[in-house]
């Protein structure tokens, strides 16, 4: 269970530290074009304001070393966190205890060997989904977009998020977790005790 979540962000070129299994990032990069600019447009007609729907990518963090678990269009892949060194992003700061990092990591390291990737129903599916808001989503069982991910595997913590983990968009967890990037101090939001269910 976590005592505290905090949020730092990280301009171009800055490096995140003091990284713990169970943090994310989130980020407005567009390199997934088409998903980027769906998933920000329905954030949009969910009425999210700017700060939360800039966001279009989260992945989450599996090694202090900056390992990441990310879904991405090929399916959820293990990348790194420098990767992300060229563009703006945010760390959020879950303050998740050892024993549900555990958990995160396990559950990661499950999707990590599905190996599921996406096909194009399903993106097609995920891209009405997004844009829409619709109650309908068409994904293969194990798939979802990356901050359903993310949602999904911090759900293992106890984190009670207010749609179900599939429907997680970045911006709800932006919202959630009140992380923003345009604070110039770097440290972006404290939370004392986010919703969970302990």
């Amino acid at each position: 269970m976590a005592t505290a979540t905090w949020a730092t962000a990280h301009p171009s070129g800055d490096t995140a530290q003091d990284l713990r299994v169970g943090d994310f990032l989130l980020t407005g990069a567009t390199s997934r074009r088409f998903v980027s600019r769906a998933i920000k447009f329905g954030a949009r007609l969910r009425g999210f304001d700017a700060k939360e729907r800039r966001f279009s990518h989260t992945a989450l963090i599996i090694g202090e070393d900056g390992d990441l678990a990310e879904a991405l269009s090929k399916g959820v892949k293990h990348t790194h966190i420098a990767k992300y060194a060229p563009v703006d992003y945010v760390v959020v700061h879950t303050g998740v205890d050892e024993h549900d990092q555990r958990q995160v990591l396990e559950f990661a390291r499950s999707v990590l060997n599905e190996k599921a990737t996406y096909d194009s129903v399903e993106i097609v599916g995920l891209a009405i989904y997004c844009l829409t808001g619709a109650q309908l989503c068409i994904q293969k069982a194990g798939t979802a977009i990356c901050s359903g991910f993310v949602s999904d595997a911090l759900t293992r913590s106890d984190f009670i998020w207010p749609r179900p983990p599939f429907a997680m968009m970045p911006a709800d967890l932006a919202r959630y977790f009140k992380a923003q990037l345009d604070n110039p101090t770097g440290v972006t939001a404290v939370r004392s005790q986010p919703a969970r269910l302990r």
